[in-house]
């Protein structure tokens, strides 16, 4: 079966796209009752919904509240604003429903995307339809093969693309997109106005969306052009520099709203966020580290097998399109560059140095995939009948499908529908219900108290008016008012000095890194902690977990060990802070922090309007306003 025309591709892939989509939220639409606030924030692609509190600053055009009244005139907070203008956008006309819309949106496009990019290299419609909903389909895949947990294949299964939001649901999309440019690129002539606008726009909306990729689009687009043009590279340089300036300016077009939100950016904020200096020291570290990455037994054997399928590829020059085959074979070769250049280049870099890593990895799957896809045909034309491959290809798509569906719906039954997971979610419903319900209660005049980032989230999205305290990536606060809240919340909760050193001691979450989820909630990665940098270059951890950190890879962003000095000065911090701590409206309690959960709540000013397995609620008690405490 074949894909007669044009049109025909367009429904399939709409299809496709669309019974993704369905598959994606019959589950929770069929199984819950609640708002779609809720739904998207349970739905979330693991913690994607963590940036829905910066998107909300930003589709308020106010980068800078700081959701305490007592607080004004602080910096913005930022945030990956080139992976968000479509959901801005969209938001806009359709509110939250524009999360759910965009996922249909962003499917779709990565659908379309390998499509053409495998039309390029000759496939035919229906093979290049298989090839876009098997790339999709890789988590899946993966997962029937009991490979997402293996090295390398995780990162596969998590990073070569998914619907959490924003990163990889839009700014991997980017990055493609980029890919498919260059494609097309070869067959056409380079100098050509559109051209340039285009990856001057791509290219903008990767640099706000996820440096990493923007950087190796850069060596890629250089790289094509040297490989062009060889010795007349100045030449046509000199010619069209009128082009070259169009580039430049759709760049800094697209990319005009990052560089302003970035020169008012909170510093302290952009330290949670990671933001790293790379003093000569740190260079030296990390290009050690990476060369000895490039002498491990994998990589060699990856890079062995890709110059041996480069030098068939390019033997059998009756293979179809081989040339454009070596596009991969350049993005993969560039990704393994790019991490180098950052490194002597960059005075900066964010703690998601690993993505650099990641992106080899994504390049030499694209690379082995096309180009493994393409010898299978090539040699199977040969032999097999047109209607037998079109008839298997076919098959294959149905299976791809099917097998989708099966284990999607067998994830959802396992992550989403057990008896803890129903009974959270519930208990989360009836309390924004009696929330929303609540004549007395108006979300945006009221002040709530809580630790738990899902109702953080949900409150802000709901245009909550100010905060007791909050997560240290959704407002601008400085580091010192965050600790004022904590210890300002801790006793108005009458918690101890215990209890406050339980919260924010270290503690090792598994084998191979320490993170304490409080303060990574707090203070995000002011106290990461690897080999290549710890807090103000600090030495003071005991022992075990200095060899432990000295141990460690430098890449390693997301462990994080306070300090024993840090540790003293905020306990010091504790017992000679007096609090003027005004009462909250509402206050929520997650009963699974165990610390939090020794909360004891003055009930001649809160009623307890809601006590469940895992959350408690209380809202302030009013005269008029009945409560059997």
């Amino acid at each position: 079966m074949e894909v007669k025309n044009n049109n025909n591709f367009r429904y399939w892939i709409f299809f496709s796209a669309l019974f993704f989509f369905i598959i994606r939220w019959y589950h929770p639409i069929s199984n819950f009752d609640e708002k779609i606030d809720i739904s998207i924030i349970f739905e979330s692609v693991s913690d994607g919904f963590y940036y829905f509190a910066p998107f909300k600053a930003f589709a308020n055009f106010d980068l800078n509240y700081s959701y305490d009244p007592n607080i004004e005139n602080l910096n913005n907070v930022t945030g990956p604003i080139g992976a968000l203008y479509l959901h801005l956008i969209f938001y806009s006309i359709f509110g939250t429903w524009s999360f759910v819309i965009l996922e249909l949106v962003y499917i779709l496009i990565f659908l379309i995307i390998f499509y053409k990019i495998s039309r390029l290299l000759s496939f035919s419609r229906l093979e290049s339809l298989l090839i876009s909903i098997v790339l999709f389909n890789l988590p899946i895949f993966l997962e029937f093969l009991s490979l997402s947990g293996e090295n390398y294949f995780n990162i596969l299964y998590g990073e070569f693309y998914s619907l959490r939001f924003p990163r990889p649901l839009a700014s991997t999309v980017f990055f493609y997109l980029f890919i498919l440019c260059i494609f097309r690129l070869l067959n056409k002539d380079f100098f050509i106005k559109k051209n340039f606008v285009l990856f001057g726009v791509v290219s903008g909306l990767s640099f706000q969306s996820f440096f990493h990729t923007f950087v190796l689009e850069q060596l890629i687009l250089i790289f094509i052009f040297l490989y062009t043009y060889k010795f007349k590279t100045l030449n046509e340089v000199k010619n069209n520099f009128r082009l070259i300036i169009l580039f430049f300016a759709s760049f800094l077009i697209i990319s005009l709203p990052f560089f302003i939100n970035m020169f008012y950016a909170d510093a302290e904020f952009l330290e949670r966020m990671g933001l790293t200096h790379l003093d000569y020291e740190r260079k030296l570290l990390l290009l050690s580290y990476l060369f000895r990455k490039l002498a491990k037994f994998e990589f060699l054997l990856i890079t062995c097998l890709s110059i041996l399928l480069f030098i068939f590829i390019n033997y059998k020059k009756n293979l179809i399109n081989y040339k454009k085959l070596n596009i991969f074979f350049i993005i993969f070769y560039l990704s393994i560059i790019t991490p180098f250049i950052f490194v002597l280049f960059s005075p900066i870099f964010f703690s998601h140095f690993y993505q650099f890593n990641n992106l080899i990895i994504i390049s030499a799957f694209l690379l082995f995939f096309f180009s493994t896809c393409s010898i299978i045909r090539f040699y199977l034309i040969k032999v097999v009948h047109a209607k037998i491959l079109n008839n298997v290809t076919f098959l294959l798509i149905l299976i791809s499908l099917f097998c989708y569906l099966y284990q999607t719906n067998k994830n959802y039954n396992t992550l989403k529908l057990t008896a803890d997971s129903i009974t959270q979610r519930n208990e989360f419903n009836k309390i924004s219900n009696l929330i929303n319900n609540n004549e007395f209660i108006d979300i945006k005049k009221s002040n709530l108290l809580t630790f738990d980032n899902k109702f953080l989230v949900w409150a802000i999205l709901n245009d909550i008016k100010y905060l007791k305290i909050s997560n240290g990536v959704y407002v601008p606060k400085k580091n010192n008012m965050i600790e004022n809240d904590l210890i300002d919340t801790f006793k108005y909760l009458n918690l101890s000095k215990n209890d406050f050193f339980d919260f924010i001691k270290n503690k090792k979450i598994s084998s191979w890194r320490y993170r304490n989820e409080n303060i990574k909630n707090l203070f995000w990665m002011r106290y990461q902690a690897n080999s290549l940098v710890t807090h103000k270059n600090s030495k003071n951890f005991d022992k075990e977990i200095l060899d432990f950190i000295n141990k460690s890879s430098p890449l390693l962003s997301q462990q994080l060990v306070v300090p024993n000095n840090e540790i003293k000065r905020l306990l010091l911090k504790f017992d000679d802070r007096n609090s003027d701590y005004n009462d909250p409206d509402l206050i929520i309690i997650n009963k699974k922090n165990n610390t939090i959960n020794n909360s004891i709540i003055n009930l001649n000013k809160f009623c307890k309007a809601f006590d469940g397995k895992y959350y408690v609620f209380y809202h302030k008690l009013l005269n008029n306003l009945n409560c059997k405490n």
